[in-house]
């Protein structure tokens, strides 16, 4: 933190960077001690790195463990008082920021949710959590790695052509900081969603969906036609044990259904789910309840976004983010 006008505290970018990892560690399906150890040996793995390798190495990697939450314009020093905070910043967003200035109106940082930059470019790895919240789940650790290693490989290749820095580059043009913030306030709903399923143990699986619509995010969502929704399975059936699925990347391997119904799951509430997802679901006969794409990233946002407002950070929303203050 740095001293402002009239005694006031300002917050550095570096330590709203450094803010926002802390909560998604806080709140990380793993325990903060296997988070530890994973990075302790990536550290280990970096001693024994030739000369050469260290170079292309990301050391923000060595304390911060999610490879999708990155500085990726502008000086880390830099007091922040106003975000511009939206869900997908493209150059359309970029300009937008900077028209916004024209006329008058602060921006410090621009916030993304969804990486971009070399956080896009290397987002597979967050993937790996999802083995811990399938073994968590009841399903061991060791089928949950073999599942999830192919379908890492084909989200890896899948990155690999993308025009990761398109956003990037706008902002470097215009001078305008960005960075983005995806596993931590994915984490954060996650955390806070299956907190309420296992507080509210909904028996129906439509008590599962009345139970989302009284979320803000989700009542939002509803009146505009997004709402949560039932891709596989009935309203009147029972939901068993619930199974939120909210961070870890993006989606998982089709294959955990089956693994998750034999570890007695009924029910997985999730962001949004690909087509060979819905037909192996209805194979092992789970219900499948989409909460909702944009509804689940802002709340998730939003429980982060109370804590920066908190700190004196004036925060307007963009690009899809609904902003619903709780504190």
């Amino acid at each position: 933190m740095l001293s402002g006008y009239f005694g006031l505290v300002l917050m550095r970018l570096k330590d709203l960077y450094r803010m926002a990892v802390e909560t998604g560690i806080e709140s990380d399906p793993r325990t903060k001690e296997e988070i530890a150890a994973d990075l302790k040996r990536l550290e280990e793995k970096f001693k024994k790195m030739e000369e050469k390798e260290k170079k292309w190495f990301d050391d923000d990697s060595l304390w911060n463990p999610y490879a999708d939450t990155r500085i990726l314009v502008g000086d880390p020093e830099l007091e922040i008082r106003s975000v511009l905070w939206g869900i997908d910043i493209t150059p359309a967003e970029v300009l937008i920021a900077d028209r916004l200035r024209e006329r008058g109106k602060e921006v410090d940082l621009i916030i993304g949710h969804h990486p971009r930059g070399k956080a896009m470019a290397n987002f597979y790895d967050v993937m790996h959590v999802q083995e811990i919240m399938l073994q968590r789940l009841g399903v061991p650790i060791t089928v949950a790695e073999d599942i999830l290693a192919p379908r890492i490989k084909e989200v890896q290749r899948g990155v690999h052509p993308s025009n990761f820095n398109q956003s990037v580059d706008a902002c470097k043009l215009l001078d305008l900081p960005l960075m983005c913030v995806h596993s931590p306030t994915d984490n954060l709903v996650q955390r806070h969603l299956q907190i309420l399923m296992d507080d509210k143990k909904p028996e129906r699986v439509k008590d599962v969906m009345d139970l989302l619509l009284e979320i803000p995010e989700y009542d939002f969502a509803a009146r505009h036609n997004a709402g949560p929704d039932l891709f596989v399975g009935d309203k009147s059936r029972r939901a068993g044990k619930i199974a939120v699925k909210m961070t870890g990347g993006t989606s998982g391997p089709k294959e955990m259904y089956e693994q998750l119904v034999q570890a007695g799951v009924g029910t997985v509430i999730c962001m949004h789910i690909p087509d060979p997802h819905i037909e192996e679901a209805k194979k092992h006969h789970m219900n499948i309840v989409i909460s909702g794409h944009m509804a689940s990233d802002s709340l998730g946002m939003n429980i982060l976004g109370d804590k920066l407002e908190r700190e004196g950070i004036s925060i307007t929303p963009f690009s899809g983010y609904v902003r619903v203050k709780r504190s």
